[in-house]
């Protein structure tokens, strides 16, 4: 009898080990910085000092939002939500250039350009884009202090700046929107894709409390318009109150994550290919992805449209299991989105309907993943990602003995949207996609690694295994 239990134990480890998927290290998300508090690369220490002792720089008032990759630099993003954030873009080495996993973040494109007060200057960066021609597209509200009612206060007009990298930063151009655009008093500049059709254009969301929409800026026009479509930019009543670790929020926040999808074709005519793109969007405060063409957007006359074209023209995929702050779209069509009070991160093949069987969990963790905020590509197919607990930050419950920002990363072998390429109806049958060739199994962050979750049901060859072994322990009595 004691033979029979032990090869029963033996074919029972046999399944689960099987059942052990093998996962590429490079594929698990992994933490590559992390800090308590954020600090700056000043010129010196004692400018440090005098920094610390007027408040121009408090430590546990900056947070980082988003973060950009190019070249050997993570460009990374801190709004002043606060007093005291000494500059509001910065950069830090990639992982692999620097020993430090707290690196100081040095401002960008210099400490001159992050001057508060000066128009001419960075005021409240919370949003970038960089190009496929290495140009950084900047959204500054021009506000400063804006989770303190009575000190908030929009110190210069909103703007958008275009930087040359390859140049270390030069400005190419500078574009002021006007104030029926984005309101020069009450406006909240976010998230921004950018588009490279027609000579160039941004799509930003202003998730304001007045006026939310999505700011259109036309780089070759040099002018701007903003639609706005009130059922799906708009907070929903169900989805204002959720919990982070036990932080209960009641948040009407409008529209905040923004993608830009891949090219498609709307006609079957080969020799006239009419290619779109989505622009992907959601509230953080709705349980919903919503999304509009891109040729509608860069209309001006659809700014101008009735509210039941702009209404006829949205379509509503369906729901997520959680509210959405950060999301990205890589070149192959896969939509990858934060998931809040699930504290983990998910994926969508964008050309596969929007189920939850089709939104798979790639990464959880109640403690490394509080607040995914902004995503980012490198050229090697790394995807990064910001990880701030803004929730602690917003309700003034940062502890500033603990890490509170992370940036993780994990090898998914796809580059930008902005490396997305056009593609005609002959294409369509071939279409081979990133969920395809290497497709993710769950996965869960463990310390500071992740790994995948093992397959619901048993391989072929573990249940072969199972019978062989039950027979022998029969063919014994």
């Amino acid at each position: 009898m004691q033979s029979y239990l032990v090869l029963i134990l033996f074919a029972i480890t046999l399944v689960v080990a099987q059942r052990r998927p093998k996962i590429d290290p490079e594929r698990q998300f992994r933490v590559v910085y992390e800090w308590k508090v954020l600090d700056f690369a000043y010129p010196s220490e004692s400018a440090r000092v005098a920094a610390l002792y007027e408040g121009a720089y408090i430590p546990q008032n900056n947070i980082i939002s988003d973060v950009k990759p190019f070249a050997n630099r993570l460009y990374v993003t801190v709004p002043r939500m606060l007093n005291g954030v000494p500059a509001t873009l910065g950069y830090i080495v990639s992982p692999h250039n620097n020993g430090r996993t707290d690196p100081e973040i040095e401002p960008f494109p210099s400490w001159e350009m992050n001057e508060e007060g000066n128009c001419s200057a960075f005021q409240f960066v919370q949003g970038i884009a960089i190009d496929a021609d290495g140009v950084m597209w900047v959204v500054d509200s021009g506000a400063v202090s804006t989770l303190i009612p009575e000190r908030r206060r929009h110190t210069c007009p909103p703007k958008i700046v275009l930087l040359d990298l390859k140049r270390n930063g030069s400005v190419i151009s500078r574009y002021e929107f006007p104030t029926e655009v984005a309101s020069h008093d009450g406006n909240y500049l976010n998230k921004i894709v950018v588009d490279d059709a027609e000579g160039g254009f941004a799509y930003i969301t202003d998730n304001s409390g007045a006026d939310p929409g999505i700011v259109v800026y036309s780089r070759r026009q040099m002018a701007s318009w903003k639609v706005r479509e009130s059922n799906s930019m708009r907070a929903a009543l169900n989805a204002v109150s959720f919990a982070i670790n036990n932080v209960n929020l009641n948040f009407s926040i409008h529209i905040d994550g923004i993608a830009l999808g891949p090219y498609f074709a709307v006609n079957n005519d080969r020799n006239n290919v009419v290619l779109e793109r989505n622009v992907y969007y959601s509230p953080l405060s709705s349980y919903h992805l919503y999304s509009l063409p891109a040729t509608l957007l860069r209309d001006p006359n659809f700014a101008r449209a009735s509210p039941r074209q702009k209404y006829e023209a949205v379509t509503d995929y369906g729901l997520k299991v959680s509210q959405t702050d950060g999301m990205i779209m890589d070149n192959q069509g896969i939509l990858y989105f934060s998931l809040l009070k699930e504290h983990a991160i998910a994926q969508w093949d964008s050309f596969r309907p929007f189920t939850l069987e089709n939104q798979p969990i790639i990464a959880k963790d109640e403690t490394h993943i509080q607040w995914t905020d902004g995503f980012g590509f490198d050229e090697e197919g790394y995807l990064y990602v910001v990880i701030n607990r803004l929730h602690n930050f917003v309700a003034g419950r940062l502890n500033v003995n603990e890490v509170n920002y992370r940036i993780l990363r994990s090898k998914v072998g796809a580059l930008s949207y902005v490396y997305t390429g056009r593609r005609g109806p002959e294409d369509a049958p071939e279409l081979v996609h990133l969920y395809n060739k290497t497709q993710y199994e769950p996965a869960y962050i463990v310390g500071n690694s992740v790994t995948a979750s093992a397959p619901k049901f048993c391989s072929g060859s573990s249940l072969i295994a199972i019978i062989s072994i039950f027979f022998l322990v029969f063919s014994m009595k």
